[in-house]
């Protein structure tokens, strides 16, 4: 009876070693969160097409941030500043800091150290909060910012590149 308790316990803690090896590799990633690819802006939101074809970026009170809208409009726009597509058109929008960089995507209530991108729907007023991927912005002059997006939730997307008008 005590070989076979011996061997019980030696197959349990086996088991509870392999178990916690396992899990303490969960939060942790061989790679970046993100993959960005080298194409105009484009996924699917809430099943529906997108492509990236303007945007705007305006500049915080402070200037430390930028809110940033991306549209797929298919009309000529001769002002981009003064469109506003919330409602009318799949939109992305997300607030970034003013400055080139690479910014992560988490959803952290603890802390204000969260940064997400929405993903919208005017047909459903459906805003997907998309947590995983990242923003990069690599310049920023008088009147354009230019980067790429990598942002997912669920079955939605947005990925590549953009470059956007600042409005005052």
């Amino acid at each position: 009876m005590k070989n076979h308790q011996k061997n019980a316990l030696t197959l349990l803690l086996s088991f509870s070693l392999l178990f916690l090896m396992s899990c303490s590799k969960d939060d942790e990633s061989d790679g970046p969160s993100y993959d960005f690819v080298n194409q105009n802006a484009q996924g699917t939101i809430d099943g529906i097409s997108f492509t990236f074809a303007a945007g705007t970026a305006e500049k915080s009170n402070d200037g430390e941030d930028l809110s940033v809208d991306f549209y797929d409009i298919t009309e000529e726009l001769t002002d981009v500043c003064d469109f506003f597509g919330l409602g009318e058109s799949v939109t992305v929008f997300f607030t970034i800091p003013n400055a080139v960089g690479l910014y992560e995507l988490s959803f952290d209530l603890s802390s204000f150290d969260g940064r997400t991108v929405t993903l919208f729907n005017p047909d459903t007023f459906l805003n997907i909060i998309s947590s995983e991927g990242a923003v990069e912005i690599l310049s920023i002059t008088e009147t354009q910012v230019t980067g790429r997006i990598d942002a997912r939730a669920d079955d939605s997307f947005v990925n590549g590149n953009f470059t956007l008008e600042i409005c005052e």
